[in-house]
């Protein structure tokens, strides 16, 4: 669903819906994945309505960066652009093993 916004100069801008898929190391304490979180919010710029959701912890079919399991949680929110730093940096992130972002239709 998207919501368009009109800006201070008549411009339309769509709100649209994205989902943000994270794979955590599942030996990190909570306060770290907390703050793991408050970071990918500031990079994703202007966000709106976020959610989320912890999936809990999986075990892999294979290593991943010689990790057997990980933490699964989903950020859903609303943009009219995702920031490029949020892709940058959740992909260097040392405790961040895999991710996916997904904008919906």
């Amino acid at each position: 669903m998207c919501i368009i916004r009109v800006g201070f100069e008549g411009h339309f801008s769509y709100m649209r819906d994205y989902r943000l898929v994270l794979i955590l190391k599942s030996d990190i304490e909570k306060a770290a994945k907390e703050k793991i979180l408050a970071d990918v919010k500031a990079w994703g710029g202007k966000l709106s309505d976020v959610k989320v959701s912890e999936l809990g912890e999986k075990k892999f079919a294979y290593p991943i960066r010689k990790a057997l399991k990980g933490d699964y949680v989903l950020v859903e929110f609303k943009s009219d652009r995702v920031a490029d730093e949020l892709e940058n940096k959740v992909r260097i992130h040392p405790d961040i093993l895999r991710h996916l972002l997904v904008r919906e239709d």
